[in-house]
């Protein structure tokens, strides 16, 4: 890791030697042939956009982090000169692509590179901990994938060293960002998880197609998760119409808090598409309402159904971390429910990762639990209930 000291030394000597610096063009053999760019079409996703344009592409990032101002990013195919851009885009970063060698600061990130058949172009994880995927997790083992980001701060050093096409970010800012743009090396804000819904969240494997030429391949991975999370939705909103939605109990007390998921929220999305129904659920705003027990215990207590994060092995565990859930009505009929399922060797949650990526696996666990009738035998991907 480099500190805040050497990191100013580091911004002086990039800054003494001019203007940033530009990655070369790659020569016409090192270029991999691609089919004629097509437009991006995007139906859920609002937090970006993929403009087309003579000769390139404007990737802008509406709210590369929450309050961050919106950052563009002119693609340009591997080989071809840059374009004369209009005055708009003259301070603009120009990115070749498709890139060859991307470092992901998000496992969120990871699954859509593996979905599309990029896996080749990864080459760094922020932290390789919270890695559960497989595929990845293979590559990491193998040294093929290395941490960029393992103590939780960019280590600058090592990306300049390895000089990564561009670097993906996770949704936050970054004091090391600028340095890593100002020695020639794209960083592009990546911000699905401000997107208000599952399936905009989702969409965003449709960038990751632009940027590694693979645009074919996230469009039928994408219309496959669509197509399964609509058919779901149309089935649960068929059982609620005979017989009403489901009440449940969604959260639980985190250093002495309930955050309960409002209805404009993504989670809330999802339990309200399954046709669950909850405290906040006719409350448009997204992110969660912080509440105490007693406050969740009123509105939400009854319900028959909990889902929640624990981590607890049994129904026991749960009333020994606080004794106030045994006066949960969920807890005294068994339907408690954790999203802890797959945990990954190194004990990162496959739900935080995949799960992000493919909300119609989320969706359809949710679905089981609210109607048992209408996926008998499903096998469960991410919720376990707690025995």
């Amino acid at each position: 890791m480099i500190h805040g000291s050497l990191l100013a030394v580091l911004a002086l000597l990039v800054a003494a030697c001019g203007a940033p610096a530009a990655a070369p063009p790659r020569p016409d053999a090192d270029c991999s042939p691609s089919p004629a760019p097509t437009a991006v079409e995007l139906r859920y996703a609002t937090n970006v956009s993929v403009r087309e344009a003579e000769g390139y592409r404007v990737l802008t990032v509406v709210q590369p982090f929450p309050g961050g101002a919106p950052e563009s990013t002119v693609l340009v195919p591997c080989g071809a000169p840059v374009p004369a851009l209009p005055p708009e885009l003259a301070a603009v970063p120009v990115l070749e692509v498709p890139v060859r060698s991307v470092y992901a600061a998000s496992t969120t990130q990871l699954p859509m590179i593996v979905d599309i058949g990029a896996l080749d172009a990864l080459t760094g994880v922020g932290t390789p901990g919270f890695v559960s995927g497989a595929e990845v997790r293979a590559r990491i083992d193998a040294g093929r994938v290395a941490g960029f980001a393992t103590t939780g701060q960019i280590d600058v050093e090592r990306v300049v060293a390895a000089a990564p096409d561009v670097v993906l970010s996770q949704g936050t800012d970054d004091p090391a960002f600028p340095i890593l743009r100002e020695a020639g090396i794209p960083v592009l804000g990546w911000a699905e998880y401000l997107e208000s819904g599952p399936l905009a969240q989702a969409e965003w494997i449709k960038v990751m197609g632009v940027l590694t030429g693979r645009e074919a391949e996230a469009e039928q991975v994408f219309t496959a998760i669509e197509t399964r999370y609509r058919g779901l939705a149309a089935l649960a909103a068929r059982a609620v119409d005979g017989s009403g939605p489901v009440p449940v109990l969604v959260g639980q007390l985190y250093e002495g808090g309930w955050r309960v998921p409002t209805g404009g929220s993504t989670a809330g999305a999802l339990l309200r598409d399954a046709g669950a129904t909850w405290s906040e659920a006719g409350n448009p705003a997204s992110g969660g309402i912080p509440k105490d027990f007693e406050s969740v215990y009123t509105a939400d207590g009854a319900a028959p159904i909990w889902i929640a994060d624990g981590p607890w092995p049994t129904l026991a565990d749960v009333t020994a971390a606080d004794p106030r859930y045994a006066e949960l009505t969920a807890v005294r009929t068994g339907q408690v429910w954790n999203r802890d399922r797959r945990i990954g060797p190194t004990g990162g949650n496959d739900l935080h990762e995949r799960g992000v990526t493919h909300p119609d696996e989320q969706f359809a666990d949710l679905v089981a639990v609210l109607h048992p009738d209408l996926l008998p035998g499903h096998g469960f991907t991410y919720l376990r209930r707690v025995p």
